[in-house]
């Protein structure tokens, strides 16, 4: 998922990222500026390689287990 993108997968990642403490995420259902930071602060703390900074691809998908 990368910016842009929107429904029920979005809000399900953006529940899990805000529930990680990342509470600046809104749920909205809409992959937006916060989601994607949210997401990219999420892979620079994992050490997560793999994927382009702020999208949720299989590598950050494999990290959030």
């Amino acid at each position: 998922m990368r910016p842009g993108d929107g429904g029920a997968e979005v809000r399900a990642l953006q529940e899990r990222l805000h529930g990680q403490g990342f509470t600046y995420v809104s749920v909205t259902g809409v992959y937006d500026d916060r989601t994607r930071r949210g997401m990219a602060q999420f892979q620079s703390d994992r050490g997560v390689t793999g994927d382009p900074g702020g999208v949720y691809g299989p590598a950050t998908r494999a990290a959030f287990g």
